[in-house]
This record gives C-alpha cells, structure tokens and sequence, in this order.
C-alpha cells in the first residue's frame, strides 16, 4: 500500500517512535509499503521552526529531512498546479489548518491513504480519505 505521512507522524519517526501506533509501526517495518512525505510537510515545518513553534533537537529542518533521506524509504510529493487547482473541491471544512487541509486533498488525489493521529483529519473519509493510526 501507499501512504502519505501527516508532519507530526513523521516528526514522531524521527523524534518519539513511542507514539506511534503499533498498526503504525507494523506498517513502517512492511517493506511492501511505499511512503511518501508531502513537500507541505516540508513547508510546514520550516515556517514552524523558524518562528520558535518547532524545536528540532538541535537541528535544523535540512537536517531532518537529509536524515529521512538516510534511513527511511520515502518518496517526497510535490504540489502541483492540478492539486492546487482542484483544492476548492475538498468542501468539508472539518479542519482548518491550511497545511495538513492540503495534505488531505493530496491524499484524495493520488490515492495514497493517510497516516495521522489527527482526529479531525479522520472525519474527511467524508470526502474518500483513508486514514489510518
């Protein structure tokens, strides 16, 4: 299967694996499963560490994501113009943060069932979201 990680399950891969879920974790040790990490992920936490909202451990956002480049099978998707355009489409408003509303439509749209603990992110199965935690 293929999966889209919400910024906090992958901050939690890098920082806290004891969140994760055990569904979770069986899934990241599946090698049959591809997992990809939405460039608004990438937005999201750049704005958020260099406003002071994100602490890295000592490491900067680059670091990161050169570690995830490193040690976990990831393949990063980008935004592009059809999923920007076609935004309008996503009508149930049961979320208002702009990034993870963006990683949701993304989701819908290239078929990818979506990993997060964000309870409100799992009322757009609504609008053909699959959510797993």
């Amino acid at each position: 299967m293929k999966y889209l990680l919400d910024t906090h399950a992958l901050l939690w891969i890098a920082y806290n694996q004891q969140k994760l879920s055990k569904k979770v974790s069986s899934l990241l040790l599946d090698d049959k499963n591809e997992f990809f990490i939405s460039v608004v992920s990438v937005w999201e936490i750049n704005v958020k560490f260099s406003i002071g909202k994100l602490k890295l451990k000592e490491k900067s956002p680059k670091d990161l994501f050169e570690g995830f480049d490193t040690f976990f099978k990831c393949t990063y998707l980008n935004l592009n113009l059809d999923d920007s355009l076609s935004f309008h489409n996503l009508k149930s408003f049961h979320h208002k943060d702009p990034f993870d509303r963006m990683m949701i439509w993304q989701a819908i749209q290239n078929n990818l069932t979506f990993i997060t603990d964000d309870e409100q992110i799992h009322k757009y199965v609504d609008c053909g979201l699959r959510v797993v935690w």
